[in-house]
């Protein structure tokens, strides 16, 4: 008995220690399983991180570029005045634009006819500056209105953005800075950033970020997307090697292992908190990320004010010369009429008082705030717009026809802001019309009723709206006009919107267009009776 007990002892230390050695096996792979699992997340994170700031940054940058083309219309108007090039009005202009767009270094007037030249720059003598050959040489086969891009010198990290200014032999070329174009807001972006051109060539060679051991190389990420701008299509990229010490998350892996020696309740505590915790994290980093996309949208819709002031005043401008002038040729005239001088003038203060309720529109376009409505008829709207644009209308060659316009119909509105969108509607018509024949060049404007709705339609005889833009009919910088800025459909949208009302367009089936604007129909309030009792 005392010899199997002694054998009995002598096994149990034999089978603990195999049960040990069992334990420690199965908690060394349970902790390498969740080592290997713990660096996968970690990098998939990583990867996800990038990815977001990638998108982010992808959407401040194209809006950065599409100011290009803003810009470019907005010199364009004033290089475009009859005469001489006013070259002090251009280094006026200039000088505002370099000083709100840093990243603009150069900005300049070419003459691309038959002897190239450069008319302005701000740097005219910077060697990164492009030949005036060149830039009539990329332009040659570019309709008017388009912009495109010229490639810099090879390792400048500069490039040009060229259009041609209307139908004269005259080019506008900004200098574009790189650098400053893909800058980010501090702490942004941990990785490297590049730009490159459409046929491969590095404007911005990126430097890959993150460090590495001897002997061993880490995950690479990467992030590459084409900026959404037509005349600017330039590939942005992201790149960031990770090495050891981020690639592994040694005080993860050490925790989850220690939480594996501990009992069930405390791992799933452990778990737990540290899902909360990523969760956080992500939520803190997320409102950051909108935080700094809010402010690049505000800095965003100062390139479109400038351009929508530009569409918006040069009708009532326009208007204001033309009285001026006539009431000159009153004045000199014998004998003279006082009457028709003294309609002249109040003309031009109508137009001036019409172009400064414009200028006040334009401001809260981008400054929140509903506008002063009040009850107006949708009659009295259109009778408005039609005594401002028949003189223009009848110019053309075009016949303006009106009715029937319902007498009911009142609508609480800004009247001017409805005004306006009417207008660019009636004078979209007209251009669409006036090169065509005598029996195609109408207009019919009217009025009527759908629900509770009062709807204003105008309707042209033209050759209608091609399919492929009827998709995308109202986004702003898109226009089919060889001078157009692409903004008078979508100022109309958002001037429409901001009283109540839907904007809407299309082609009529016996041709032509057809745009709608919809309004909610105004009910007076009942006035309150008295009980006679």
């Amino acid at each position: 008995m005392t010899e199997t007990a002694n054998r009995d002892m002598a096994v149990e230390p034999t089978q603990g220690g195999r049960s040990a050695w069992r334990w420690l096996a199965g908690w060394a792979v349970a902790s390498l399983i969740a080592a290997g699992l713990a660096t996968y997340a970690h990098v998939q994170a990583l990867d996800g991180q990038m990815q977001a700031v990638g998108q982010t940054l992808h959407r401040v940058i194209s809006q950065r570029a599409d100011q290009h083309d803003a810009l470019l219309t907005s010199i364009g108007a004033v290089v475009r005045v009859p005469g001489p090039l006013r070259s002090d009005l251009v280094a006026v202009l200039a000088e505002s634009v370099q000083r709100f767009y840093p990243r603009v270094r150069t900005i300049a007037v070419v003459e691309i006819g038959a002897e190239p030249k450069v008319l302005f720059s701000t740097h005219p003598d910077d060697a990164i500056n492009p030949p005036a050959g060149a830039v009539a040489a990329r332009l040659a086969t570019e309709p008017p209105g388009r912009s495109v891009v010229l490639p810099g010198a090879a390792g400048s990290g500069f490039y040009h953005v060229v259009k041609r200014a209307g139908s004269e032999p005259l080019a506008l070329l900004l200098t574009v800075d790189a650098a400053r174009l893909i800058e980010a807001e501090p702490g942004m972006v941990t990785a490297a950033v590049g730009l490159t051109a459409e046929d491969g060539t590095a404007i911005v060679a990126p430097i890959p970020a993150g460090g590495a051991v001897a002997g061993w190389r880490g995950p690479v990420l990467d992030f590459q997307k084409v900026l959404g701008s037509q005349s600017q299509p330039l590939t942005l990229s992201l790149t960031r090697n990770l090495g050891l010490a981020e690639t592994v998350p040694f005080s993860t892996i050490a925790a989850i292992a220690a939480a594996l020696g501990l009992v069930a309740w405390l791992g799933h505590r452990v778990v737990t908190e540290r899902r909360k915790a990523e969760a956080a994290r992500r939520h803190a980093s997320l409102s950051a990320d909108e935080a700094r996309f809010a402010q690049a949208t505000r800095v965003n819709a100062m390139g479109e004010l400038a351009s929508g002031i530009a569409h918006e005043l040069a009708q009532p401008i326009a208007a204001i010369l033309s009285q001026s002038q006539a009431g000159a040729r009153l004045v000199r005239s014998e004998p003279l009429d006082r009457q028709a001088v003294i309609q002249a003038l109040e003309a031009n203060a109508r137009l001036a008082k019409r172009a400064g309720a414009i200028l006040d529109r334009l401001r809260d376009y981008v400054r929140p705030g509903a506008p002063e409505r009040q009850p107006t008829n949708a009659g009295e709207l259109v009778g408005h717009v039609v005594a401002l644009i028949r003189g223009d209308v009848a110019g053309r060659g075009v016949h303006l026809s009106v009715g029937p316009l319902a007498a009911d119909a009142s609508v609480l509105v800004e009247p001017i802001a409805v005004e306006q969108a009417l207008h660019n509607l009636v004078r979209n018509a007209a251009e669409a019309v006036e090169a065509l024949a005598p029996e195609r060049r109408r207009i019919d404007i009217s009025t009527g009723f759908d629900g509770g709705m009062v709807e204003i339609v105008v309707e042209d005889r033209g050759p209608g709206l091609a399919p492929e833009l009827l998709a995308r009919l109202f986004e702003p910088f898109r226009s089919t006009k060889p001078n157009g800025m692409g903004l008078g459909l979508a100022l109309s949208q958002r001037l429409v919107e901001a009283n109540g009302g839907r904007i809407a367009g299309g082609n009529r089936p016996d041709g032509g267009a057809r745009f709608t604007i919809a309004l909610p129909l105004h009910r007076a309030e009942p006035q309150r009776r008295e009980a006679a009792e």
